[in-house]
């Protein structure tokens, strides 16, 4: 550390130079002048590398873009395809469907026919078929939904008695 007003480097022996050695001779000069040029040259290198890197991503991501809407183009073109495909495919179903047309194919292909009337028979069936449900949450576990319902159906109920 240099102290103001003392011809000495605070901590060594050593005294301070008074002039600037690089000023003086030539070598030196030329030798720093060259440092600083070579400094000079690589920052603008890596400026021109980092802008050109910036470029090159800007272009990649572009790229990428662009393939991407190619292939959903791609994708829209099969998707309408297939989309026309299913409307011919509903049509002709359609057709197909007629009464008329699967009761004449059942004649004269199959030889079916009409019964007649002591070949009918009637039956009672049971009204059985009917669909249980499974609750989402285990019995047990009360919730805010299964206490509100709880308050409800006691409510009806009150509700019942008085009229």
């Amino acid at each position: 550390m240099i102290k103001k007003g003392e011809n000495y480097v605070y901590g060594s022996t050593a005294e301070k130079i008074k002039y600037d050695v690089y000023e003086e001779n030539k070598v030196l000069k030329e030798k720093k002048k060259h440092r600083t040029n070579n400094r000079a040259k690589l920052r603008t290198v890596c400026a021109i590398l980092i802008v050109f890197a910036a470029c090159f991503t800007i272009i990649y991501r572009y790229a990428a873009i662009t393939e991407l809407n190619y292939k959903v183009v791609k994708q829209n073109k099969i998707y309408e395809s297939i989309k026309d495909e299913n409307t011919r495919l509903r049509v002709e179903i359609s057709k197909e469907t007629d009464l008329n047309k699967i009761r004449a194919v059942a004649e004269s292909k199959l030889g079916m026919q009409r019964p007649d009337k002591y070949q009918i028979v009637y039956m009672n069936v049971a009204k059985n078929d009917y669909t249980e449900a499974a609750s989402a949450e285990p019995k047990g576990k009360k919730t805010e939904n299964n206490i509100l319902a709880g308050v409800w159906e006691k409510l009806d109920r009150f509700t019942s008695l008085l009229y």
